[in-house]
This record gives C-alpha cells, sequence and structure tokens, in this order.
C-alpha cells in the first residue's frame, strides 16, 4: 500500500508539473514579447543573490515542513486507503491542504463541534476575495469529522482549465437549488456563499453583498435543516482586490460574470475560521426571515472577531510576544490609522 500511495504521488506531481510547463510556456512567450531582456534582469547577480536564492530557501523549508505535517497524518491516510482508493486520496489531499493553512497562517477552526457527526446541515459563510479558507475548512472537516461539505461555486470555475476535476472530486457543486436540497435531503453538509463571486469582488469592510438573495433560505427551509453560520478572521487581509476602478469593473462583472479584477495579498497573516450556533429550522420562519437571522448571525461572528489590519493580523501569529502587544496598543490610541469594520 504504501507503493501505492508513493505512486499516486509521483503520478500527481508529475500531472502538476504538466501543467506548469504548458502555462510556463505561454507566460515566457509573453514575456518575451512584451518585455524584452527581462531574462538579462532576472539573471543578474544582485538579483540571483538577494531575491530569487532566499525565495528558494523560504520555499525549500515550507515545503519540508508541509511533508513533516503530512508524514505526521500518514496513519490516518494509510488506513482510508485500505479503506478505498478515493478516501485515501481525500485524506492525502486534505492533509496537504491542512497542513499548508497550519504552516502559512497559522489556521485554526473554533467550533467544530457544531459540525454535526451525522445527518444535515447548511454552512453560511462569508466570501473572502479568494476563498483558501474555506479550502482550509472542508479540509479540517473531512479530517476532524469524516465528513465531505459539498461546496456550492460559481459556474465559471468549472470552466478553470484543469481544474474542474478537482473541484468534482472535492464534492464541489454549481446548484441550482434543488440540487441543494437534494443532498441536504440525503444527509449531506453543504456550504454556500450567499454573497458569491460579487461579495468576493466587492466587499467593503466585510459587508456582506448578499442583495435580496434567499435561495439558500428556501433550500434550508424545504430540506428542513439547520444553518450554520461562518466566517473567517483576517481572510480579507490574507487576499483583497484594488480599491481604485471598482465601478468600472463591476459594469464589466455584471455583463460578463467574470471577476477581472486584480488581486493582491497572500499576507501569512492569522486565520481563524468560527462556526456559530446553528440556527436550527423552525416552520414559522419565512424565507426572507431565515435569511435575516443568517445574515445577522455573520454579522456578529465578523463584529466579534474582525478588527485587524494587515501587520496586526501577521503580529496575531506571535501573540505572545512583544510586536503583537504592540499592535494593540496602537489600537488603542485615538483616531489610529488601522483597519476596523
Amino acid at each position: 500500500m504504501f507503493y501505492f500511495l508513493l505512486y499516486w504521488i509521483t503520478a500527481s506531481i508529475q500531472l502538476i508539473l504538466r501543467y506548469l510547463d504548458y502555462y510556463m510556456s505561454g507566460t515566457l512567450a509573453l514575456l518575451d514579447y512584451y518585455v524584452p531582456g527581462w531574462r538579462v534582469f532576472l539573471l543578474s547577480p544582485f538579483v540571483i543573490t538577494f531575491l530569487i536564492l532566499p525565495m528558494l530557501l523560504v520555499l525549500y523549508l515550507y515545503f519540508c515542513a508541509l511533508l513533516l505535517f503530512v508524514y505526521r497524518r500518514r496513519h490516518s491516510i494509510m488506513d482510508a486507503f485500505h479503506q478505498t482508493a478515493w478516501d485515501g486520496y481525500r485524506q492525502t489531499i486534505a492533509a496537504f491542504w491542512s497542513g499548508h493553512g497550519w504552516i502559512w497562517h497559522g489556521y485554526e477552526v473554533v467550533g467544530l463541534e457544531n459540525i454535526p457527526t451525522s445527518g444535515p446541515a447548511l454552512l453560511v459563510y462569508y466570501h473572502g476575495a479568494f476563498p483558501i479558507d474555506v479550502y482550509y475548512l472542508l479540509a479540517n472537516i473531512y479530517i476532524e469529522k469524516g465528513r465531505i461539505v459539498h461546496n456550492v461555486v460559481d459556474n465559471f470555475v468549472f470552466k478553470i482549465p484543469g481544474l474542474k476535476i478537482l473541484f468534482r472530486f472535492w464534492g464541489s457543486i454549481c446548484g441550482p437549488r434543488s440540487e441543494v436540497v437534494e443532498y441536504l435531503k440525503d444527509g449531506a453538509l453543504v456550504g454556500i456563499a450567499p454573497g458569491g463571486v460579487r461579495e468576493a469582488l466587492f466587499s467593503e469592510n466585510y459587508s456582506l453583498v448578499w442583495k435580496n438573495r434567499v435561495g439558500f433560505a428556501k433550500a434550508a427551509l424545504e430540506a428542513e435543516v439547520p444553518i450554520l453560520p461562518v466566517f473567517t478572521e483576517n481572510c480579507r487581509q490574507a487576499f483583497d482586490y484594488v480599491k481604485f476602478g471598482k465601478s468600472y469593473f463591476s459594469r464589466i462583472y455584471e455583463k460578463t460574470r467574470w471577476p477581472i479584477l486584480p488581486m493582491y495579498g497572500g499576507f501569512p497573516v492569522k486565520l481563524t475560521t468560527y462556526i456559530g450556533k446553528p440556527i436550527k429550522y423552525d416552520p414559522a420562519h419565512t424565507p426572507e426571515i431565515l435569511a435575516r437571522k443568517t445574515s445577522l448571525a455573520i454579522q456578529e461572528l465578523i463584529k466579534a472577531h474582525q478588527s485587524h489590519g494587515i501587520l496586526s493580523a501577521m503580529c496575531q501569529r506571535f501573540d505572545s510576544c512583544y510586536a503583537y502587544r504592540a499592535c494593540k496598543s496602537i489600537r488603542n490610541i485615538p483616531n489610529a490609522h488601522l483597519h476596523t469594520v
């Protein structure tokens, strides 16, 4: 079984390398056309000595730490492969995602006990600029609870070359509502962000961009399942979109449904996902009332846990050190120019 796992990892790496080679070739061709001489700059002794080599060293260290994290979970991975190959694959992928979150963001989940060990529930979450926190959460739920969350994603996700098979493998669905209800009635966990890509692109200060969307509430009422409000602290400090030209990009998005707003980020801020108490099924609720209660529950999580700028969110990784205490003292200064909700 060990050799089978090794073969699968090798095949996966080969597949990734083929995709990287394909996209890298296109990128290099574009650079050669639009930025002649870029190779001379990149290969200069100054860039190699002070930029490339230190970056490679850091990547190597984090990759070693990630492999160590996966190795520590080898017993659960091997046990899963003894059951079915698919379970083994999921355990392996979940271990890599969980390890990445642990290493780079100090990722934690608070309220995991609110996820039922069996039976259906609808997880409703705030959609960050790049939902890497959702990937971490799904991985941790699978590792700790042994359950797959069928996450509802936008149609464009399945049009990204090479990634459709991964999202399908992990149980992602596009809807419609009838499909969500069917999964819930079958006893599955389903995750959804009512704000969707629009919220990811155009949310300001962690505001919910739901408009009048109540489809998720209709699904929960039809399937008679509880709703779990979910929010990840600092998700917009990790990744966000540029602020300029949002009205222009908004018009483009409304016409094409393609998220082309430039993104920045990847900062190693502290990420903590909070899973609130379940909003239980009540036949007296209308979809509008249930949607409102869910919205208020998520806003309460945001209000209670989100108050950091990027610097403070990074210092949060070391909350016992002087730097974090200094950041907290800065936040207490009147009119301090820090991002707050």
